[in-house]
């Protein structure tokens, strides 16, 4: 347990910490900073390379701090894992999720009343239950850290209603709070610490360079030439691999392709049974599954250093998912290769996908006047019930399985419905649909996310310097080619 109050601890503390529990003699670039900022009760926000160690940033602090450290963490799939990892390294962690049986989630919380818990894991839905929020009130807290806290932001590429909702709880607490990113451009971080209520945060803000990462983008007419020039490239390319596919149904597609030709690989996205997607991903950490085929359901939490390649069929719809996606190649600093297929085409399927996701003002209104006339007479309605088949269409299962996805996920970050209950397991089973939502930011959420999908396409179609196409969105500008991207004479697979 933790035993020092926050302005006891020192810097020398921490490396103490780093050294006995983490084996490491020093701090990677920007965690010394953080680490002792929160230690010394100041806030901060710290934007650090996918692979920068950013875990380690609460970790250490855990051990010090009096009090719970409690991690706001998006994904409830990666909190099983995350704790293992923090008690690998000593620390008394645990996680709170809706999936967890009854018996489970009654026993940690009594272990953090009891003061026995160093590091608690939840989802920011679980800051809204009005139990958690009195068992906050009953305990000592010494640090709020907020992960993948670009979520926070209606200007991120991965943006969750409740994330904004979390400062209502954790501005109340006594402690600093540390938000965490691998990707923020600058307006980002500012409505990061704007709506987090960060007084006067340490920034640090750690370079998007990776010099180590070959950039390129490869023409792709058909989906089958994809993936024949997949299969040519998997085997040209040596090491472990992560090919990303946009959805589902791709993946098994790609998966089986590959099959075909005589090179086994393992599927993962959000309809695999979840014990095989922990197969799969043990299997990919042991080193016994060489490439992995996925949705972006893969890879956020999972820390494998010698990724030497990432394959995307189609590019992202933002240039912050694709910079994430692709950065989990080469975590150990050798040469690794980023390669992305693109064509024409693809500006359309990306458009279709924004009109799912970012519908217009005037559908949004259209569809909740249609809900609110079928609810009850308490204002709610079955989310997968026949009224609300009837009226959207369809209701994804990605959506009643936590995502905020489709028309239902827009409707919900505009504050026309709320989720209410769970369904046996499967997912929100009923939402409430409020009488009056505005949605005047809709509008505005539409023309962002039609700039962003842009930069992809500028991205794609630029003939300068791929590597500074990627720097300059995040802010930052390099003159000097990279000499390590197709646009730079490099040849994938092939040398310079």
């Amino acid at each position: 347990m933790a035993t020092l109050p926050i302005s006891a601890a020192t810097s020398s503390d921490a490396r103490a910490v780093l050294r006995r529990a983490f084996g490491y003699d020093a701090f990677r670039p920007g965690q010394e900073e953080l680490v002792c900022a929160v230690l010394g009760g100041r806030d901060a926000l710290g934007i650090l390379p996918t692979g920068g160690g950013k875990s380690v940033c609460y970790q250490v602090p855990a051990f010090l701090v009096e009090g719970l450290t409690l991690v706001v963490t998006p994904l409830i799939s990666l909190m099983e894992d995350q704790v293992q990892r923090a008690r690998e390294v000593g620390l008394q962690a645990e996680c709170l999720s809706g999936t967890q049986p009854t018996e489970t989630k009654r026993a940690v919380v009594e272990r953090v009343r009891a003061q026995r818990t160093d590091l608690l894991f939840v989802s920011p839905e679980r800051l809204e239950l009005a139990a958690f929020r009195k068992l906050l009130a009953d305990v000592r807290i010494g640090l709020v850290a907020v992960d993948e806290a670009h979520c926070i932001s209606e200007w991120g590429h991965d943006f969750r209603p409740s994330y904004r909702r979390i400062a209502a709880v954790t501005g109340a607490l006594p402690c600093p709070t540390l938000a965490l990113t691998a990707s923020a451009t600058p307006l980002v971080r500012k409505d990061i610490a704007a709506n987090l209520r960060l007084a006067d945060p340490l920034t640090v803000v750690h370079s998007f360079d990776r010099p180590n990462l070959q950039w390129a983008v490869l023409p792709g007419a058909s989906r089958r030439a994809r993936m024949r020039a997949v299969y040519a490239l998997l085997c040209r390319l040596p090491g472990v691999a992560i090919v990303y596919a946009p959805t589902r149904r791709s993946v098994e597609v790609v998966r089986d392709h590959l099959a075909g030709c005589g090179l086994t690989a393992d599927a993962y996205h959000a309809a695999v049974p979840g014990d095989e997607r922990s197969r799969v991903q043990d299997r990919f950490m042991s080193g016994a599954s060489r490439v992995v085929v996925a949705t972006n359901a893969f890879g956020m939490g999972i820390d494998k250093a010698d990724v030497r390649s990432v394959l995307h069929v189609q590019l992202p719809t933002t240039l912050e998912a694709y910079y994430q996606e692709a950065g989990r190649a080469g975590r150990d600093g050798a040469p690794s290769v980023c390669v992305a297929f693109h064509a024409r085409r693809d500006g359309a399927l990306g458009r279709r996908f924004l009109q799912r996701t970012h519908p217009t003002p005037l559908r949004l209104m259209r569809t909740h006047r249609a809900l609110r006339r079928a609810a009850d007479a308490a204002g709610s309605i079955q989310a997968d019930g026949p009224d609300s088949v009837r009226i959207l269409g369809s209701v994804p299962r990605e959506w009643m399985e936590g995502e905020p996805t489709g028309l239902l996920g827009a409707l919900e970050r505009h504050g026309a419905i709320r989720r209410l209950g769970t369904g046996n397991g499967a997912g929100t089973s009923r939402v409430f649909v409020h009488r009056s939502p505005g949605f005047e930011e809709a509008r505005r959420m539409r023309r962002r996310a039609t700039a962003k999908l842009r930069a992809v396409s500028r991205y794609a179609r630029t003939r300068g310097c791929r590597r500074n196409q990627i720097l300059r969105y995040f802010g930052e500008e390099r003159a000097d080619p990279c000499g390590q991207c197709d646009r730079c004479g490099w040849q994938v697979g092939g040398g310079a």
